[in-house]
């Protein structure tokens, strides 16, 4: 499993030591909380780590929006397609603790409340304490999986959901469509929903890439095309179904962990594999992940971002790009979150935070140097400045010039004590506005171009107990819905029933348009 190793930037010696120590006492106990079906998925836990992420002493005090010498253009075309939130509110840059944190508890599934803070609508879909049973009286925390994967098909009506031993289907109020036991077998990996037909799903089976069409509550199953040139095919974290709906990026290999692995994009539309990368570095192709590549993103012109399984300025660390060229342009040294889409003029970028610490020469375009921000895939230098002093975080965005809404969702990570915690936790300690860190724990709305932002929910979640529990908030692919995962329901402590003791994160959704 991939090594948790914080990536901060720190004021102090007294500062860095307490760092060190934090990830020391913190990491053994992420690594024990991780759900065991999942932990091929889990090397992904780098989370944080993977999140760049900078404690400021500094008060925010100057606007985010700033462009760097080449920026990416920020300007909109003449009519402006997006309209304004249904629900949050505008960005004030201000700490907002959440009230009633110690005490708050959700309705039951189905049921909705309206965030105290930021005024939107929360949707319970799940109840992990009374879900699929194991089969030996215990449960599993619940999931949508990963940020940059929407769990809601094209028409807004089912939700792919999983859980330690498999994927299920609900509709847009939790109930369930196809249970566990009628999804179709596959490779140890993840479902990604069509882009226009909602009752299609694409997931792997050996060698093959297969297609799931909805009808009632079964799953008929097709072939879509046999890889017999690989002993297993695989999609790897973190790569969904492409913005023109064509493609989906896979790595083909064997499962012996010793042979290299080709990387590629599919068109399933028209049958053609596109230019392959073969690494150099081995691993096993029957899982998300491995110990040669961490994920896998497409990127809006269907190339794809390489994040090897270590970072550095090598061939085959960091995150690359794949275009068919050789050498790899180096799109970072030192990974973070990020996910890819377009500009609001249809330019190919990215999201995620940049600077001369992620890649050389990298100038980050926020007043602080440590933002997220909004950077073209083309020409790296060029980037626009989308959130200012983020938390950790996890980015989505599924858009371009219809649906320009980015979603961030943020968390604790690297602190002893901390309100991200259980109650009954020994290290559990109240939230402030002295403790509490600026969109901690929040559910962000961002326009790409970064001249709107809306904070619409506290996710409320123990992020620090286990992976689980981080939000990883997934925005649809129209944009109208939002879907993040927490354990609020259990602020001191998760069930007895569960079969991991700190994993009983729920799913739960937001209407946004």
């Amino acid at each position: 499993m991939k090594a948790l190793h914080a990536r901060m930037r720190y004021r102090g010696v007294l500062i860095l030591l307490l760092a060190i120590v934090t990830v020391l006492l913190h990491v053994p106990a992420m690594l024990e909380n991780l759900v065991p079906a999942f932990a091929a998925t889990t090397s992904r836990a780098s989370l944080a780590t993977r999140a760049v992420v900078r404690v400021s002493t500094k008060p925010l005090a100057t606007p985010d929006r700033k462009v760097t010498p080449d920026a990416i253009e920020p300007g909109s075309p003449a009519a402006d397609p997006s309209p304004t939130p249904l629900c949050g509110q505008p960005n004030d840059k201000l700490i907002h603790p959440p009230p009633n944190w110690a005490s708050f508890t959700p309705p039951s599934k189905g049921g909705s409340y309206v965030d105290p803070v930021f005024g939107c609508t929360i949707t319970r879909l799940t109840d992990v304490s009374n879900e699929d049973p194991t089969g030996d009286s215990h449960f599993l925390s619940i999931n949508h999986y990963y940020a940059s994967l929407s769990p809601i098909n094209a028409n807004d009506s089912m939700l792919l959901l999983g859980d330690g031993w498999g994927w299920f289907v609900t509709d847009m109020n939790g109930n369930v469509v196809v249970s566990r036991a009628s999804m179709p077998p596959g490779n140890l990996g993840t479902r990604l929903w069509d882009a226009s037909d909602p009752s299609v799903f694409y997931y792997t089976s050996g060698q093959s890439l297969m297609k799931g069409t909805i009808g009632g509550f079964v799953v008929n199953t097709a072939t879509v095309h046999q890889f017999s040139e690989y002993t297993v095919i695989n999609f790897m974290d973190e790569a969904d179904v492409s913005e023109d709906g064509m493609h989906v990026v896979i790595v083909g290999g064997d499962a012996t962990g010793s042979s290299s692995e080709d990387v590629f994009d599919y068109n399933f539309v028209t049958n053609t594999k596109g230019p392959v990368y073969r690494t150099t570095c081995t691993g096993s192709v029957n899982g998300p992940n491995n110990s040669c590549l961490h994920k896998l993103v497409q990127t809006s012109d269907n190339n794809i971002i390489i994040q090897f399984a270590g970072d550095g300025s090598g061939a085959e660390q960091g995150n690359r790009l794949w275009n068919g060229t050789f050498p790899l342009p180096h799109v970072q040294d030192v990974t973070a979150h990020l996910d890819s889409g377009y500009d609001l003029v249809g330019n190919p970028i990215f999201i995620t935070l940049n600077n001369s610490y992620t890649l050389a020469g990298v100038t980050n375009p926020c007043p602080s140097g440590w933002g997220l921000d909004v950077r073209s895939i083309s020409n790296i230098s060029a980037s626009s400045c989308l959130l200012d002093n983020p938390s950790a975080w996890h980015v989505s965005y599924r858009g371009g010039p219809s649906q320009p809404w980015v979603v961030l969702s943020f968390f604790d990570w690297g602190r002893t004590q901390s309100p991200e915690l259980f109650n009954t936790n020994s290290n559990y300690t109240a939230p402030t506005t002295s403790n509490w860190r600026l969109y901690e724990d929040e559910i962000v709305l961002a326009r790409v171009d970064g001249n709107a932002v809306y904070r619409l929910a506290h996710a409320r979640s123990r992020s620090m107990e286990n992976f689980w529990a981080t939000p990883r908030a997934a925005i649809s692919r129209d944009g109208k819905y939002i879907v993040f995962d927490s354990n609020m329901a259990f602020p001191n402590s998760c069930p007895s029933n569960m079969q991991v003791v700190t994993a009983c994160s729920d799913v739960y959704l937001v209407k946004v348009f």
